[in-house]
């Protein structure tokens, strides 16, 4: 757990890490409407994710789901992904395979990690009638160079905040190529104050929290948000009158 000092002075050092980090200047230009949350979710458990349609939708919550395996997919799970979009939600782009890059990269070129990784997952998709313009590292594992190289390609990549900088998860309409979810997972470890917390301060600074898990579920399975956390942080940022982005309309 956090200590209460910690928590309580959350929302204010919120704002003192947005300005000291490297980004452009804090002014409107480059606020979004209005504070916002954007939620997503990674790999390919469409059945689980179908099951949890109504939750999001009794909310008016918008989310990102970042697919890999697409070719996996039966028939019957890529057209619960066409109701799911459908819903108004993304679907984005999280590798053929779910390789960790950087060590695929050690043992491959940038070519083959795109002809391997990349385009044929993106053909797949689009065959179907989906086009992810935002794309998710698995396991977040990523250099400059795979930033570099996968925004010439996608509107932004989407990294892991696995840092005590929880600033980093917090998103502006001018710095949005590079981003950082912060875990809402059991394997993250937060308290579930840390999420008020957090959805407090981005009402005050006209910026966008950007959130990451996997399934959704009931029991304390490493990488399952329970969905209770969930419910709760949906009822939050709608008391707090939050919106709630896709990716890519967070993404220039």
């Amino acid at each position: 757990m956090y200590p209460p000092k910690l928590l309580n002075s959350l929302a204010a050092v919120i704002l003192i890490s947005i300005l000291s980090t490297g980004c452009a200047k804090y002014d409107k230009e480059g606020d979004l409407p209005q504070g916002s949350v954007a939620i997503t979710f990674d790999d390919h458990f469409v059945d689980n994710w179908y099951k949890y349609l109504p939750l999001l939708d009794s909310f008016n919550a918008k989310a990102t789901f970042f697919v890999d395996a697409y070719s996996k997919l039966t028939d019957a799970q890529k057209n619960k992904l066409k109701i799911i979009q459908q819903h108004g939600h993304e679907i984005a782009y999280h590798t053929v395979n779910h390789y960790d890059l950087l060590k695929y990269l050690g043992k491959h070129s940038m070519q083959e990690l795109i002809g391997k990784e990349i385009n044929p997952g993106l053909e797949a998709m689009h065959k179907d009638g989906f086009y992810p313009t935002t794309f998710a590292y698995p396991f977040g594992s990523h250099n400059y160079q795979l930033d570099i190289e996968l925004t010439k390609m996608f509107k932004s990549v989407r990294a892991l905040n696995g840092s005590s900088n929880y600033a980093k998860s917090l998103v502006r309409a001018d710095c949005n190529k590079y981003l950082f979810g912060l875990g809402m997972d059991n394997s993250s470890n937060h308290p579930d104050k840390l999420y008020y917390r957090m959805l407090d301060g981005v009402k005050n600074t006209s910026s966008c929290l950007v959130l990451v898990g996997h399934m959704i579920g009931e029991n304390n399975s490493k990488f399952q948000v329970p969905s209770d956390r969930l419910r709760s942080i949906l009822q939050k940022a709608r008391e707090l009158n939050l919106k709630f982005y896709t990716i890519s309309e967070i993404s220039n």
